[in-house]
C-alpha cells in the first residue's frame, strides 16, 4: 500500500541522522525511541471482524462493523451476520502450526512462501547494507537505496490489480528482475556518477525487490484461510527474519570475490521468483474461511457466485452442495 512508502522515507531519514549522529549507540537510541509509542496503538485497534466471524463470535464482529460504520460517517446501522453453524468444529481447535504441516495444500504453499519471504528479506536488506560498498558518500548511497523504493509501491499497486498480471505473476516477475539486475551489475564496473554503472543496476534491483516485498504481504494473506492466517503469516515472518539475520553476512562475501554478493542475490531472487509461479492466483477470487473450503471442489467455482453474510439475503447454493 501507499503507506509503505514511509518505510522508504525512514531509510533515507536514517541516513540523514547517521550523518549527524556518528556514535552508533546514540544513533540506535534516536531511531528506536519513537517506536515505543507504537505499543499504544494496541489499546485502540479493534479485532478483525472477519477473524471474529470465522471463530463463531458473530456478535462481536457485528459490533466492530457497526463501529466502523459510525467512524466512516454512515451513522448507526442495523446488521445481522449469519451465525457460523459449527464454531466449535475441527478448525476451531488444534495448533495452527500442526495444521500447516499436515494439510496437503497448506504444506506446499507454506514451503514455497517461506522461501519467497526469505528471499525478499535477504535481497532487500542485503542490497541496502551493501550500499556502503559503493564509491562516494555512504550516507548518500544509503539514502538513495531508500528513496529508490518510492516508485515501487504505486507500480506494484497498479500491476497486481490487472488481470494480465495479478498477484502471482507480478511477484515472480519482480523477484526475477531483481535477480537479473544484480547479475547485470556484476558485469559493470562499480563507478558512481555514470549512467550505466553497477550502482544504478543495483538500485534497480532494490526497486524490484521492494515491489515484491510489498506484494508478498497481500498475496500471502489471500492464500491462507482466515481460520489459520495468523499462523501462516507468523511462519512466513519467521522465515523473513532469518533472511534479515543472514543479510549482513552476504556483503562480506566480497572477500572471496568482488561479485560474490550479487551472485548470491541473483540466485536467491531468480529461484524464489520461479518457485512463486507454483502458487495459485488470488486476484478476484474469494478468500477461503475454513480448511474445508480450501479443499472442497466447490471452492474452485465460488468466483461465479456472490457470497452474502447478511441473514436477510439468502446464500446462493454452490455446486456440489446438494450432496452434503
Amino acid at each position: 500500500t501507499l503507506t509503505n512508502m514511509t518505510f522508504a522515507v525512514g531509510i533515507a531519514l536514517f541516513a540523514l541522522l547517521g550523518y549527524y549522529i556518528r556514535q552508533w549507540r546514540n544513533l540506535a537510541t534516536a531511531v528506536n525511541c519513537p517506536g515505543v509509542l507504537l505499543f499504544l496503538f494496541c489499546i485502540v485497534l479493534p479485532e478483525s471482524p472477519r477473524w471474529l466471524y470465522s471463530r463463531g463470535r458473530s456478535s462481536q464482529a457485528e459490533r466492530v462493523l457497526q463501529a466502523f460504520a459510525v467512524r466512516n460517517g454512515k451513522g448507526r446501522v442495523t446488521l445481522k451476520l449469519r451465525r457460523v453453524l459449527s464454531p466449535a468444529g475441527p478448525d476451531a481447535s488444534g495448533p495452527g502450526l500442526f495444521r500447516l504441516a499436515t494439510h496437503p495444500v497448506l504444506r506446499c504453499r507454506t514451503l514455497v512462501l517461506m522461501f519467497v519471504w526469505y528471499a525478499c528479506s535477504l535481497v532487500y536488506y542485503g542490497l541496502t547494507m551493501n550500499a556502503s560498498a559503493d564509491r562516494g558518500s555512504r550516507y548518500l548511497s544509503v539514502a538513495m537505496y531508500g528513496l529508490v523504493e518510492l516508485p515501487a509501491y504505486p507500480l506494484c499497486i497498479y500491476v497486481i490489480n490487472k488481470p494480465w498480471c495479478g498477484r502471482r505473476r507480478s511477484l515472480s516477475a519482480f523477484l526475477i528482475l531483481s535477480g537479473l539486475f544484480c547479475l547485470f551489475s556484476m558485469a559493470v564496473p562499480m563507478q558512481s556518477g555514470t549512467v550505466g554503472s553497477g550502482s544504478v543496476l543495483a538500485l534497480l534491483g532494490k526497486l524490484m525487490v521492494s515491489a515484491a516485498f510489498n506484494i508478498v504481504y497481500v498475496y500471502t494473506s489471500e492464500l491462507y484461510p482466515t481460520i489459520i492466517r495468523n499462523a501462516g503469516l507468523g511462519v512466513c515472518s519467521m522465515s523473513c527474519r532469518v533472511g534479515g539475520i543472514l543479510a549482513p553476512f552476504v556483503p562480506s562475501m566480497k572477500v572471496v570475490h568482488a561479485s560474490m554478493p550479487f551472485m548470491v542475490f541473483c540466485l536467491i531472487g531468480v529461484s524464489a521468483g520461479a518457485l512463486g509461479l507454483l502458487l495459485p492466483e488470488t486476484l478476484n477470487r474469494p478468500v477461503a474461511e475454513t480448511l474445508e473450503e480450501l479443499s472442497a471442489p466447490a471452492y474452485q467455482h465460488m468466483l461465479e457466485t456472490q457470497v452474502r453474510l447478511l441473514e436477510d439475503e439468502p446464500l446462493p447454493k454452490h455446486r456440489g452442495s446438494e450432496s452434503k
